[in-house]
């Protein structure tokens, strides 16, 4: 059972959030890392994903290093990082891993094999597209189809079958 915590934010949780660098990436990109920024007012990355998210040439990596509100922390269970490092990139394993250490109310994160993982272990997860659609849901951006769009000109992919589902289920056409 998730603990309460003590909060100065208005929405009554100061919630835990943890991210691999795929949603970080994504964001940037497109000139809307700030979302994560209003949604979460802080995410935890560890050092892997940093390193994936400021290496040189990176696309949105000026607007990572400038965000204040990206907090590094080193994963603690080195053994479980190395295990889940078979399964799934380093990025993802240590994202996985210090979630679990951080009692992490959300990891954000889009692959796949690396949900479906996060899932097995009890995490919570929300991808890109949850990220936009909390976004739309507390008024912060008007809809989501033309963030979509901007994320998929800069090389985000998502099935048709997906998008189609979750634009309806936004009441997007």
């Amino acid at each position: 059972m998730r603990r309460e915590r003590e909060s100065s934010n208005t929405r009554g949780l100061d919630l835990i959030v943890v991210s691999n660098s795929s949603v970080i990436i994504a964001l940037a990109r497109i000139c809307h890392l700030d979302l994560l920024e209003k949604l979460f007012e802080k995410i935890i990355v560890p050092e892997a994903v940093w390193r994936e998210v400021t290496v040189e040439g990176k696309p949105g990596r000026e607007k990572v290093l400038r965000a204040g509100f990206i907090r590094v922390e080193e994963v603690r269970d080195r053994k479980l990082a190395t295990l889940l490092k078979e399964l799934v990139d380093d990025g993802e394993a240590e994202a996985i891993t210090l979630a679990l250490e951080v009692d992490a109310d959300i990891l954000l994160i889009d692959e796949h094999e690396a949900r479906n993982l996060a899932k097995k272990l009890g995490l919570q997860i929300m991808g890109t597209l949850g990220v936009l659609a909390l976004a739309k849901h507390r008024g912060l951006i008007p809809e989501v189809k033309p963030i979509v769009d901007r994320l998929m000109e800069s090389g985000f992919w998502v099935s048709r079958r997906i998008l189609e589902r979750f634009l309806k289920e936004l009441g997007e056409p």
